[in-house]
């Protein structure tokens, strides 16, 4: 079964609250138990003030603690009426004020007053005081025991009784380390339960309402992006999304619009590529196609002239297939560079020297003065850096009126270099700049042949300069024309 990432994100949610609730409740539950033990421990604590104040006065009575040791009733006595004036305060008053400890007819004997109430029935507070009075512990001046016992230890809160100034004793109680009375764990359990049944029929159907919001929240931008990108599986590049907040969600949404618009301008490129090409295929074709008519009607015949026209046009034709041949293999990463290190002004020195007839002829003049005197050393590739500069040449031969100027200058800045060329006029329209180094694109809206190329030379250029990690940019002339600046990196 295949489950939606909104149901994924519910179920994750949903378990995740699950467990906090699980494990608060558990925390809760634990510290319910061992405060409801402090509470008795606490509560038990208090009757060590009654406590002292009847063993005070039964030492003042004898003057030690042999009495005591002797009558067990007695200290059960004085035990079991400090336990019920400490759990039954009014009671426990009340016993105090009825039952006063009575002095003894002679110093020897040291009788249990009379009028004591009989022992309560084995009840769960009988049991209480039983196991009360069996965790009390008495100790002499010495600390040695009196009454109790300490099997388990000598109690760490030991309570300090004095008599007219003297200590006379030590008096302890051995708290309790679990709930040991059966209405005392019915009492948590009943605790327990509650809290579960809060857990089970309060804090689990908030939970699964929260998970369900938050699901659908967050499972609602995740859609629409699923089917935004079903759209542009479609082909409707035109197709946006309106960002929701600045999380990832809304940041993969401006990503979704920057990648639907790059798609649809690659498309728009596309178009016109496909376009501008069968345009440059379809012109010399067709002159070659006429000039062939041309002789086999016998109009034209097979002079020089006629020749040279059908030369020329296959020519430009080949040129303009090797450029897209290039252009596409540089595009899909399969056009080879060999990296060297060599010296970028002798390779520029060598391209103008090849070149130098075809610039003689166009009436083109080259100021070379700027050049550095010193080897520019970068890691590059010989041949299409010879093709880099013989596109930019090409370039101003093309686009530079007879006579013209060319100025080619270097500038070197910390581990980079600059390489101008400044040609004269006419200049490039300020919103042409940006796009000279587009495939196919030319200034000339007439798209005249005899004086424009294909415009592939600039993007071939871009292509070459990326692949030696470099940039090339455009802006206009200081002499009225066009500025070409190609920014290498330089050999480390």
């Amino acid at each position: 079964m295949i489950l939606s990432i909104r149901t994924k994100l519910f179920i994750a949610i949903f378990l995740a609250c699950l467990l906090i609730a699980s494990g608060l409740a558990g925390i809760l539950q634990y510290r319910l138990k061992r405060s409801f033990l402090d509470y008795l421990n606490e509560q038990e604590s208090r009757s060590l003030l009654q406590l002292e104040t009847r063993l005070i006065e039964v030492y003042q009575v004898r003057g030690d603690w042999t009495e005591l040791e002797r009558n067990s009733q007695l200290w059960s006595s004085i035990l079991d009426t400090a336990v019920r004036s400490s759990f039954f305060p009014a009671n426990g008053n009340d016993a105090a004020e009825d039952d006063p400890l009575p002095q003894p007819s002679s110093p020897s004997a040291y009788h249990e007053p009379e009028g004591m109430p009989p022992p309560p029935p084995r009840s769960h507070i009988a049991q209480r005081m039983e196991r009360f009075i069996g965790r009390m512990v008495l100790l002499d001046a010495k600390r040695e025991v009196v009454k109790g016992s300490i099997r388990f230890g000598v109690p760490e809160d030991l309570h300090q009784l004095k008599s007219q100034g003297k200590t006379i004793g030590y008096l302890g109680m051995h708290r309790r380390q679990r709930l040991t009375e059966k209405v005392d764990v019915d009492f948590a359990d009943r605790l327990q339960r509650t809290l579960w049944m809060v857990v089970l029929l309060l804090a689990l159907p908030m939970a699964g309402l929260l998970s369900f919001l938050l699901a659908r929240h967050l499972g609602r931008p995740i859609q629409a992006l699923r089917k935004g990108t079903h759209q542009l599986t479609a082909g409707n590049y035109a197709s946006r999304m309106q960002p929701s907040g600045r999380d990832e969600l809304g940041l993969l949404t401006r990503d979704f619009n920057q990648l639907a618009e790059r798609l649809q301008k690659n498309e728009s490129s596309r178009k016109q590529w496909i376009a501008d090409i069968a345009h440059e295929l379809r012109t010399p074709l067709a002159i070659l196609r006429g000039e062939i008519e041309a002789l086999q009607d016998g109009i034209n015949q097979p002079d020089t002239h006629t020749l040279a026209s059908l030369h020329h046009e296959v020519s430009h034709l080949q040129r303009l297939v090797s450029d897209l041949y290039d252009l596409s293999m540089s595009d899909s990463g399969a056009l080879s560079y060999r990296q060297e290190s060599l010296d970028l002004i002798a390779v520029l020195q060598e391209t103008l020297t090849v070149h130098s007839t075809s610039l003689d002829e166009q009436q083109l003049s080259v100021d070379t003065t700027g050049l550095s005197q010193q080897p520019v050393l970068i890691q590059g590739d010989s041949q299409r850096l010879q093709q880099l500069f013989k596109n930019l040449l090409e370039n101003s031969l093309r686009y530079t009126d007879k006579p013209g100027q060319l100025h080619i200058s270097t500038q070197l800045k910390a581990g980079w270099v600059d390489i101008l060329f400044e040609d004269s006029s006419p200049g490039v329209p300020e919103d042409s700049l940006p796009r000279l180094f587009e495939r196919l694109y030319r200034v000339e809206s007439s798209r005249n042949r005899a004086t424009g190329g294909a415009g592939l030379g600039l993007s071939i250029c871009r292509n070459i300069v990326d692949a030696h990690g470099g940039s090339i940019s455009a802006a206009h002339s200081t002499l009225g024309g066009l500025e070409i600046r190609v920014h290498l990196p330089l050999q480390s």
